[in-house]
C-alpha cells in the first residue's frame, strides 16, 4: 500500500513539474517572440521608407540629369520611379525609367534606366541601362529588372510597336544589360 501511494505521490508531483515546466515553457516563447518583435521594430526604425528612398533616388537623378540631356541635347519627356528589391538583400531598391526628347518634337531620342540601391539609409546608384533598342520598363520581380524589348512589325504605326519580348536585365559592375 505504502508503495501504491508513492507511486501514486511521484506521478502527481511529476505532472504538476510537467504542467509548470509547460507554462514555463509558454511564457519563454511569449518573452522570445516579444523580444524578436522589438529587435524588428528597432532594425526597421532607422530604415528609410520606401517613399523617401524614392524621394532620395529622385534628388540625385535631378542632380546627374542635365549631363543626361548634354549627351542626348534634348529635354527630359519621362522620370517614372519603380521599386522592388532586385539586390537580392531583402531591401526595396529604386529604378528610373526616363525618356528623352527633341525640344518642341515627340520623338523618342533617349532612354534608360538608373538603378539606385537601397541599404536601408541610404541610397546609391549602382548601374545604368541605356540599350540601343526600344524598350518599355515592365516590373521588377523575384529579384530582376523585368524590360520589354520593342520591335516594329511590317504594318506597325511608328507609334506602336508590337513586337514584345520580354528581357530580364543583369546587373555587373556599373551597368546592366
Amino acid at each position: 500500500m505504502k508503495k501504491v501511494i508513492g507511486i501514486i505521490g511521484l506521478a502527481v508531483l511529476a505532472s504538476c513539474n510537467n504542467s509548470g515546466s509547460k507554462e514555463h515553457q509558454k511564457d519563454e516563447l511569449k518573452e522570445e517572440k516579444a523580444l524578436s518583435k522589438e529587435k524588428e521594430s528597432e532594425s526597421s526604425q532607422g530604415r528609410i521608407s520606401k517613399e523617401e528612398a524614392v524621394k532620395l533616388a529622385m534628388k540625385q537623378f535631378d542632380a546627374y540629369l542635365p549631363k543626361i540631356l548634354k549627351t542626348y541635347d534634348g529635354v527630359i519627356d519621362l522620370q517614372d520611379p519603380h521599386v522592388g528589391d532586385f539586390t537580392g538583400d531583402g531591401i526595396e531598391d529604386v529604378a528610373i525609367y526616363w525618356n528623352i526628347a527633341p525640344e518642341g518634337g515627340n520623338a523618342l531620342i533617349g532612354q534608360g534606366l538608373s538603378l539606385y540601391k537601397n541599404d536601408g539609409h541610404k541610397v546609391k546608384v549602382i548601374a545604368g541601362y541605356e540599350p540601343d533598342y526600344l524598350f518599355a520598363f515592365d516590373t521588377i520581380k523575384n529579384g530582376k529588372i523585368i524590360v520589354e524589348k520593342l520591335e516594329y512589325a511590317e504594318d506597325d504605326g511608328r507609334c506602336c510597336p508590337s513586337i514584345k519580348t520580354k528581357h530580364a536585365l543583369t546587373i555587373s559592375g556599373s551597368k546592366a544589360y
